[in-house]
């Protein structure tokens, strides 16, 4: 079987237990478990829990009470996932080339360097990193603190990899974790880069107990640090494993203990919605690259036009600022993008993926642990930055390291490419850091004062940030499990149900979806609390412009139908109505939608248009010309009626009028269409060959040219004959205009 095959069996495995379809399951596992080292021992596993099972169903049918049935169910699924793992693991680690697996193979061959071994190793190297650093300041000293330095940050990362490689976990290591995720026995970021390692070998692996210590490591810790590092990786995991999650009494009986402190609730919330945001991170990251950065490239020519050599200050040799150059980004529309990209980064959306996601290749990068560090000064790879500025270094350093923008990987990121850059460049971007950094910073002190629990949501941030780079910019990420991949909804975890379940939290949430347009979640959370305010106007308003933003226009309508009925002279309720009257082509209750919707509204041109719109809908041509003629009487110089009233005057025989009409359209940004009905109306008139040059000007316009505009003509062909041209002479006169343009 190939390393494919296994795969596949195994999904196919999962996916049977998830539909708790036990008996085929166990003869996909046997199958898996014939190709096994282990297979002997693994099939008694089998065999013994095959036979609990079927012990089970007899005594279910014989109808013997047992008030334990469930949890010994929920047992032998728990155990039949992880003999599942164990057995796939088995076969994987004997020829698979992914790093996991290499990593695997070297440990097997070294036994002895167990995570206790390399805690060992890092308490010894701190110790010794402690003392030294009491010893005088000389370059002898500094030379022995930076050796130390790095021998700790080596055993760090060792201990990242051995911990994510560590499958199945014995007592011992379980023992040595338990020891190590403890901020008294070790450095918090020694701490914080074990939670991310044991994050991601559960991720790979699920293992209940590891799980457990997460959650243990949340609810014992002081450290703010640790504490929300740990939240984020347990409800991450607790979505990836939710169809396991549930069967764990050990688990859920922890969560329900831990739904007893308010500051495990709310911290579950601002998580959660740490998450939705990381949703748009991609959609940010292309509107950059894609929409903001190339205008920003078509306009340099036009700003370094601009900078004559009045904007120079003769002192200083500096540019100061010219009120034209606003004025360009303004008239390109790059203003209001910037200001967007600026509205998202101050509500905490990621909106640095695309600018930091090429500088993720330094060797600092190589070390998988180095994805999840906290950001330091001390670390070694950003020593010689600043040669001979120690205090333009260690204000930059302070100000970067209490920086909420930005990760702690991109961090390290900034720091590692100032080092490639020259000193006069390296200068002025510190002095630029450090103008704009000390704004910034007292900034977000302000804002902390004003929010309560304002540091745990951004340490939560930075930290799903810094997850998030790992699995979309890792060299290797193709041989990760991505929970990125998919939207992490916390709302299908059945134990956290009752805690993200209440009023505040539901519309907190269902907002920001709605804000961000991912529809169908929010329309979940709208109809649930429609459920318990069933005369909350808004809420029913919001449920229709779900369902229509998704093309559900039926159940939209009845949606919108409810919100009239509690607030009947809504405007926009009223308009809403009709739209989706007039897309389920009903163009009558549109119009009488319409209608209310004028009384309530007089002289709203938009809504004159429409109400034109809807009596050309139903063919009542002239009363629909009465409706256009008004828009253009109200505003004659905004051209929203002329293509209105020069179709419907040419369909009601006032060629004359329609050809006046048809010259102002084409006057202004005429289109392919125009053209070719403003030669409808040349024809019906028996001007022949203008019809025939317009013709050639529609033709020209469209994108597929000839095809495309025969489509189109071939439709209006009803309209022509009724205009009366003879049907015969139709198909010669676009012969004739094929000739002219071949």
């Amino acid at each position: 079987m190939t390393l494919k095959e296994i795969g596949q069996t195994y999904d196919t495995i999962l996916s049977l237990l998830k539909e708790k379809r036990l008996k085929e399951a166990f003869g996909k596992i046997a199958s898996l478990i014939s190709l096994s080292p282990d297979e002997w021992q693994a099939m008694d596993k089998l065999t013994e829990i095959e036979s609990s099972y079927r012990y089970m169903i007899q005594y279910m049918l014989e109808g013997m009470a047992d008030p334990n049935r469930r949890d010994f169910y929920y047992n032998l699924l728990l155990s039949t996932y992880d003999l599942t793992d164990k057995v796939v693991e088995s076969l994987l680690e004997k020829e698979s080339p992914t790093l996991y697996y290499q990593k695997k193979r070297y440990y097997r061959l070294h036994p002895d360097e167990t995570i206790r071994a390399v805690l060992d190793e890092i308490d010894k190297s701190s110790e010794e990193l402690s003392l030294n650093s009491l010893l005088d300041n000389t370059d002898t000293r500094r030379d022995t603190q930076t050796s130390l330095q790095k021998k700790v940050e080596q055993a760090e990362e060792e201990l990242f990899v051995r911990t994510w490689c560590d499958y199945p976990a014995t007592e011992e290591d379980y023992s040595a974790l338990q020891e190590g995720l403890s901020p008294t026995h070790f450095a918090t970021g020694t701490v914080t880069l074990l939670i991310a390692s044991l994050t991601l070998n559960i991720l790979y692996r699920y293992d209940e107990k590891k799980l457990d210590l997460l959650l243990s490591t949340y609810t014992d810790s002081d450290e703010e640090e640790v504490r929300q590092r740990a939240l984020c990786g347990i409800l991450m995991l607790f979505f990836v494993h939710r169809d396991r999650i549930r069967l764990s009494a050990l688990l859920t009986t922890h969560i329900e203990a831990m739904k007893e402190q308010p500051a495990f609730v709310r911290e579950v919330r601002d998580i959660f919605l740490q998450f939705i945001k990381s949703r748009e991170t991609e959609r940010i990251s292309r509107k950059f690259s894609e929409e903001v950065l190339p205008e920003m490239m078509k306009l340099s020519p036009t700003l370094y036009d601009k900078i004559k050599s009045t904007d120079i200050d003769p002192e200083t040799g500096a540019a100061d600022f010219n009120p034209e150059w606003q004025e360009i980004l303004e008239q390109s529309g790059i203003a209001d993008k910037i200001k967007e990209l600026n509205d998202l980064q101050m509500e905490g959306s990621d909106v640095f993926l695309s600018t930091f996601s090429g500088l993720k290749n330094f060797p600092f990068f190589h070390e998988m642990g180095n994805w999840f560090r906290l950001f330091t000064p001390e670390h070694t790879a950003l020593q010689g930055i600043f040669p001979n500025e120690e205090a333009d270094k260690n204000n930059f350093m302070r100000l970067l390291a209490g920086s909420h923008f930005l990760c702690n990987s991109d961090k390290y990121s900034l720091c590692l490419s100032l080092k490639q850059i020259p000193d006069s460049q390296r200068k002025m971007t510190m002095m630029h850091f450090n103008e704009e950094g000390s704004d910034m910073a007292q900034m977000q002190k302000e804002e902390q004062e004003l929010q309560s629990g304002e540091a745990g949501r951004n340490i939560a941030g930075q930290y799903i940030q810094d997850l998030y780079r790992f699995f979309k910019l890792h060299p290797r990420r193709d041989e990760f499990h991505d929970p990125f991949a998919q939207p992490i909804d916390l709302m299908q975890i059945d134990c956290l149900q009752s805690i993200l379940d209440d009023d505040e939290t539901l519309r907190i949430i269902g907002e920001l979806y709605f804000k961000k347009k991912y529809y169908e979640d929010a329309l979940t959370l709208f109809e649930r609390l429609s459920e318990r305010y069933t005369t909350d106007n808004g809420l029913y308003q919001k449920i229709g412009y779900c369902l229509q933003a998704t093309g559900k226009y039926e159940k939209a309508l009845k949606a919108y139908m409810c919100a009239e009925m509690i607030q009947p002279d809504n405007i926009w309720t009223v308009r809403r109505i009709a739209m989706c009257h007039r897309t389920l082509k009903n163009p009558a209750e549109a119009l009488k939608y319409y209608l209310r919707a004028e009384s309530l509204q007089p002289d709203n041109l938009t809504v004159e248009l429409l109400i034109g719109h809807c009596y050309v809908e139903e063919k009542n041509y002239e009363e629909a010309l009465k409706y256009y003629f008004k828009v253009d009487y109200l505003e004659p110089d905004n051209g929203k009626a002329w293509r209105a009233i020069a179709w419907c005057s040419f369909l009601v025989g006032k060629n004359e009028q329609a050809i006046r009409y048809y010259k102002k359209v084409l006057a202004v940004h005429p289109s392919a269409v125009d053209y070719m009905n403003a030669g409808h109306v040349e024809l019906a008139v028996r001007h022949t060959r203008r019809a025939l040059e317009l013709y050639r000007e529609s033709i020209s316009l469209y994108e597929n040219g000839t095809r495309q505009f025969l489509e189109n003509f071939r439709q209006d062909i009803p309209e022509l004959i009724r205009a009366g041209i003879e049907k015969s002479d139709i198909p010669i006169l676009m012969d004739q205009l094929l000739y002219q343009i071949s």
